[in-house]
């Protein structure tokens, strides 16, 4: 019976180790892993401001996260011009876009960011066809999620979104994602 318990107490050890000595931190993180599917939220709305001036506001949520290091990347077609922001250049380069990094900030089990692009057409006078507006999820590891749902097309100096209200891709849960 006293082997019984030293193998017991070993493994609480273990345990308590792995989870940095707070109980509550594991026990939300095992309850996450078994019960709950990980979430990628995109939300993007373009409000006319004044001639071709819009502001194209964009929020990513991941829910249920079990990481706490999540980031976003939002790639704008490189025929729109963002004003208020500058390029992030410390992810991957695509052709024909230019990278803004989200404000990712953990709130209990989700990491949120939103975001206010003031763009406005290179061109104003001409048509720009319609691209999608690529958002990346990522962690220190691997691209976890890709999301091209959104487009932006500006037609007669007219600039518009096309896209469902929410973006919305479920995943199972897994250790290291």
């Amino acid at each position: 019976m006293k082997k019984f318990w030293a193998i017991f107490g070993w493994i609480c050890l273990g345990i308590f180790l792995q989870f940095k000595f707070n109980i509550l931190y594991g026990i939300v993180f095992l309850e996450n892993l078994n019960f709950h599917d990980r979430t990628y939220f995109v939300k993007m709305n373009l409000t006319d401001v004044e001639g071709p001036v819009s502001i194209l506001k964009v929020e990513t949520t991941v829910h249920h996260s079990l990481g706490k290091d999540y980031f976003a990347n939002v790639y704008i077609p490189e025929s729109y011009k963002v004003i208020n922001k500058e390029p992030y250049l410390g992810t991957e380069a695509i052709p024909g876009y230019v990278a803004y990094a989200m404000n990712m900030k953990r709130k209990y089990r989700d990491v949120l960011a939103t975001e206010d692009f003031i763009i406005a057409p290179k061109t104003p006078d001409d048509t720009i066809e319609s691209k999608p507006i690529l958002v990346h999820f990522e962690n220190m590891k691997q691209r976890l999620h890709k999301d091209e749902t959104f487009h932006l097309a500006t037609a007669k100096g007219d600039t518009r979104l096309e896209g469902p209200a929410v973006a919305e891709a479920v995943y199972p849960q897994q250790l290291g994602m």
